[in-house]
């Protein structure tokens, strides 16, 4: 990445001696990261633009390769462009061994900037896709249950026909509508138990047209 790099500098005629922060975004712009500005002409003709690992790791080998260059004299303007600080996110304690104290943590402007995770559930649109190219009727019922149902697909992997209490009051005692059992807990085979996960009418109807 950083010979690429290298090489997409001499094209450009700027030595990595007097490179600014503006010469490195576009050159994440050229090999595909959506960047603020134009990235004049196109880079890695023929080739695949980089995905998100990619674009990772590319940024981290540049913000390291301009720091150490900083470190021998080299354009220190640009390293404090670079070396960045935010603060911890709960993800970030989580990995650290000490994340309880983390007051801050490096960051890489050069990064793709990192969305706040949804859950996975199915785009506008993509059901219908999906039912018009299912093969069986199984695969038909599994986009709908998780489409309608709220089902994560691990919850509806993991679903028996003893889990569907489809009348009111359900000898479980846990739940007074119809409901299905979803797997989180510690008393089944695989070391994981069972809750109810219903949402009223609309989890019945489904269970029982299933």
């Amino acid at each position: 990445m950083l010979v690429d790099h290298l090489r997409w500098l001499e094209s450009e005629g700027v030595s990595f001696e007097s490179v600014g922060f503006q010469d490195l975004q576009r050159y994440m712009g050229a090999v595909g990261a959506e960047v603020p500005i134009p990235f004049g002409s196109p880079w890695r003709v023929g080739k695949k633009p980089y995905g998100d690992s990619a674009l990772a790791g590319a940024a981290s080998c540049m913000k390291g390769f301009y720091l150490h260059q900083a470190g021998l004299g080299f354009d220190r303007e640009l390293a404090k462009e670079l070396n960045l600080r935010r603060l911890p996110t709960k993800a970030d304690r989580s990995r650290s061994l000490l994340g309880h104290a983390a007051r801050s943590m490096a960051s890489n402007p050069l990064a793709r900037r990192r969305c706040r995770r949804h859950p996975k559930m199915l785009p506008d649109g993509a059901r219908g896709e999906l039912q018009s190219v299912v093969s069986s009727l199984r695969d038909g019922m599994a986009v709908d249950w998780l489409s309608d149902g709220g089902f994560r697909a691990g919850e509806l992997c993991g679903l028996h026909l003893s889990d569907l209490h489809l009348r009111e009051n359900a000898e479980c005692g846990q739940c007074r509508g119809p409901h299905a059992m979803s797997v989180t807990g510690s008393d089944c085979p695989t070391g994981r138990g069972r809750r109810p996960n219903g949402r009223g009418g609309s989890r019945a109807g489904l269970c029982a047209a299933g």
